[in-house]
């Protein structure tokens, strides 16, 4: 449970600090996949087969903004600095 709660949040923190740099996409790539691994690791009762699945989309959405993330940082022209 306290690997839970500490996972959570430092991805927080992460997260509000790359919020604030105005890197948004790099923010949801730190707080998605982390809440859907906590949740994946026993914050869920698995009676329902959806919330296992919405746990999972939540840690594919989360790779998904760090490939968007990483794609903008990368395409010319997008910088801002």
């Amino acid at each position: 449970m306290a690997v839970t709660v500490l996972l959570v949040v430092l991805a927080s923190a992460s997260a509000i600090a790359q919020a604030r740099k105005g890197r948004w996409w790099t923010a949801v790539a730190v707080f998605l996949p982390s809440l859907g691994v906590v949740a994946l690791l026993g914050g869920l009762e698995w009676e329902s087969t959806a919330l296992f699945w919405l746990a999972a989309l939540f840690v594919v959405a989360g790779f998904g903004a760090e490939g968007m993330a990483h794609w903008r940082s990368r395409t010319p022209g997008e910088q801002v600095g």
